[in-house]
Order: C-alpha cells, then sequence, then structure tokens
C-alpha cells in the first residue's frame, strides 16, 4: 500500500522519525525498514551516524540531534551555534518554539532549546514518534503544522504514570493524545489503559508487534526427552519489572523436585548485579547462566537451542521476544500482564500463569519437562498463531494504512 495525496507522488511521502536511540531497538529497525523499503523517505534523528548500511538507500536521511554529553561550555556553544543557524533558516519556527516552550528555569529551558532547535527550518509531511514519553519531551514540533503519530508500549502506560512523582508524565501523556493526530497502540490493553489518561479511541490504532518468522524460525535438531534437562530461555533486560527473581524461584521449585533442568537469561541492565546475587543466594550457579546482551542472529541461535521461553515480566505490551520465541516454535509460559493474552491462549501456544507466582510458573514448566510431546505440539501451534497474525509485513502494512488515513484526514483540512 501507498501512501499518496492528489499532488505527490508516492515515493516523495516524507517521514520524520523522532527521538530514537541509535542503533534502535530490533522490532523498530525492521519496522523502519519495512517503511523504507515501501518508497518512504525517512528521516532519522539521532545522535549518532547510522551508517552506511543505511545511509546509502537515497529514501533514508539522517538528522543529527546532538546528546547531551561533553562540558556545560561545550553544550552551550553548540546551543548558540544552532540558535543562529536556525534564525538564519527559519526565524518563524523559533518564534512559534519560544511561545510554546514553557519557562521552567534556566536549566530545563536550556535542555528544551538544545533538544528542539536541530529540527527548526525543516518539513516533512509527517513525524512518527516511535515512544510516547519522547514525544512529550517535544512537545512544540506538534505546532509546526505537521501530522503527528506516537506509539505507545508497555512500561510507558502502565508503569511511569502510577509514580506520583511523575505528574508531569500524566500531563504530558494528556498533552500528546490530544495534539496527535494518530495513536499506535500495540496492544488492546494498553489502549484500554491509555484511555486513562485521555486518549479518544477514534484516535488509536492497535498495531500488534511482529516479528519476521523467515529470521525467526525453527531448527533441525533431536528432540530432547524428559531425561535431558529441559533447557528454558528468558530474553530481557536486567530490570525490576521483568521478573527475574520470580523466574529464579520457579527454577529453584524445580531443581527441589528433581526436574533436571538448565535456565538461560539473555540480557543485561541495572540489576544485573542483585541477579547474579540470587542466582548464588538460591544455590543455582550450576542451572543458570547470564549471557549479557546478545545481537539479534545470536538470540535467535539460542531460542533455536531452547525448549521452552519463560517470561515471568510484571509489566509488558506485548513482548516482542516472546514472539520471536513462538515463531522459533518454543512453547511459552508467560504472567499474566498487559496485553499477553493476546498473543497466547492458555493451553495451546503454551500457559498463562499471575504475575509474581513463582509456584504457577514452576508447576507450568514442570508440566512442559515431563511431555515432550506436549512442548512440541504447543510449539508448533506458537510458530502457526505467528505466521497467521504477527507478520512483519502485516505490522507494515497496518502502518502504512494508519498512515494513509492521517494524511486524507490532513489534506481535507487544509
Amino acid at each position: 500500500m501507498n501512501i499518496s495525496t492528489n499532488h505527490k507522488k508516492p515515493e516523495q511521502f516524507s517521514l520524520l522519525v523522532a527521538g530514537i536511540a541509535w542503533p534502535p531497538e530490533t522490532f523498530l529497525a525492521r519496522l523502519i525498514k519495512g517503511l523504507i523499503e515501501s518508497g518512504i523517505s525517512v528521516t532519522l534523528a539521532c545522535d549518532r551516524h547510522p551508517g552506511e548500511e543505511w545511509l546509502a538507500n537515497p529514501h533514508v536521511h539522517w538528522l543529527n540531534v546532538p546528546g547531551w554529553r561533553g562540558s556545560v561550555p561545550s553544550r552551550l556553544f553548540r546551543l548558540m551555534g544552532m540558535l543562529s543557524s536556525g534564525v538564519v533558516r527559519a526565524s518563524g519556527d523559533v518564534r512559534l518554539f519560544k511561545r510554546h516552550i514553557p519557562n521552567e528555569g534556566l536549566r530545563a529551558n536550556f535542555q528544551r532549546w538544545y533538544r528542539l532547535l536541530p529540527f527548526i527550518g525543516h518539513r516533512w509531511d509527517m513525524i512518527y514518534f516511535p515512544w510516547n514519553n519522547v514525544a512529550i519531551t517535544h512537545l512544540p514540533l506538534f505546532e509546526l503544522g505537521m501530522p503527528v503519530i506516537i506509539s505507545c508500549r508497555g512500561s510507558q502506560i502502565n508503569v511511569v504514570p502510577h509514580d506520583p512523582r511523575r505528574a508531569a508524565i500524566r500531563d504530558g501523556l494528556q498533552l500528546t493524545f490530544e495534539k496527535a493526530a494518530a495513536v499506535h497502540c500495540v496492544s488492546e490493553a494498553i489502549e484500554q489503559e491509555s484511555t486513562l489518561y485521555g486518549l479518544d479511541r477514534a484516535k488509536a490504532r492497535v498495531i500488534r508487534p511482529a516479528v519476521d518468522p523467515d529470521f525467526f524460525r525453527p531448527a533441525e535438531r533431536p528432540f530432547s526427552t524428559p531425561n535431558n534437562p529441559l533447557h528454558i530461555i528468558t530474553v530481557g533486560s536486567l530490570i525490576w519489572r521483568k521478573g527475574h527473581e520470580y523466574a529464579l524461584s520457579a527454577i529453584r521449585h524445580l531443581v527441589d523436585n528433581n526436574i533436571p533442568v538448565s535456565y538461560e537469561i539473555i540480557g543485561d541492565g541495572p540489576e544485573r548485579q542483585r541477579i547474579l546475587y540470587a542466582i548464588h543466594d538460591l544455590e543455582l550457579t550450576e542451572q543458570v547462566v547470564c549471557n549479557g546482551r546478545l545481537s539479534p542472529s545470536q538470540v535467535r541461535d539460542r531460542l533455536q537451542q531452547a525448549d521452552a521461553f519463560l517470561l515471568p515480566s510484571l509489566s509488558e505490551g506485548i513482548a516482542n521476544v516472546t514472539l520471536e520465541a513462538m515463531a522459533c516454535a518454543l512453547p511459552v509460559v508467560s504472567t499474566d500482564c498487559g496485553g499477553m493474552r493476546e498473543a497466547i491462549t492458555h493451553g495451546r501456544e503454551g500457559f498463562i500463569v499471575p504475575t509474581r507466582d513463582a509456584n504457577a510458573m514452576a508447576e507450568a514448566l514442570i508440566t512442559l519437562a515431563k511431555a515432550p510431546e506436549h512442548r512440541r505440539s504447543m510449539g508448533q501451534a506458537g510458530r502457526q498463531r505467528i505466521l497467521a497474525q504477527f507478520q512483519l509485513k502485516d505490522q507494515v502494512e497496518q502502518f502504512l494504512d494508519m498512515m494513509m488515513q492521517v494524511t486524507k484526514r490532513a489534506s481535507k483540512t487544509k
């Protein structure tokens, strides 16, 4: 599907992808590449050079948004340079930003101008914020007259706004929902949660995460028996809301019940030392290994060698890593958080267990350990569900359709 208006060729449609780190998350990189392959001209706004792998494509451009690095004098020097060039390029944008940047003190004002000045004088057909929290920090861009789409994902909706110290986030969500032309939600659960902060369902579009099943695919390998250790794998950042301590308690339960098991955790983060201590404290050093952050290819290879996938999270939208595991034909044990029931039917592709319930996790894993054929059938059902509902090409088509609808509405109001 191509995006067009009456006066533009499809390949001329321009999209700004704003507020991303580089390199982007794997799921986001796949989506952006899919949009580029559809013929859209994409500008990547980030503080690191994307590399020739990306910029060799004539449809890809880079807007250098300097990071908050270096000394105060160096940041001040960059700010003055951006401000002077911005005044020359588009003094109207500078005046517009000045009206919409609240006066919150010297440091806050400095940071806002530093963040926004790279965008002055540029125009695109549409702006896309893959992270709604970043959209909040770029609110003046909504005033430039370009339609804006934002994405709502996981903890940014169902965790952060509940922090009583983050009232500004709740207020910011309401403003972005009000000003956005469309709001992408990764699950129906996230859409429902977003309505608590003012999301108009008429603006919302549920487009679930997706994977490339040609990349994440099962591997031919000998099928394990009940006498072999059950090799369980978890992929996720080492942060509190991923629930790793409950997973470790479940593994301890398996060991105590004489279930041969090995458990692999892939990921890194601020809770690493705490998790390593828990492994030692629970006397699981022979069963559990933490592999740190791995590349997508390495993650796929590790998934292909596993028997089951465990998602112990306290909060998710729909976990991309779970979809990757299902594409590799792994049965899944997942906590009942966020939109995970939209990807897994209990008893078909795996098991859904209550959050923070290590015993329920252990019982589900023991069931899988004792029934290899059940593991196989669940894994096959998971792969079929990915092929039917979570393919990358379908996600890209849905994004293009959402963008086309926004473009049509915007053209009618001009």
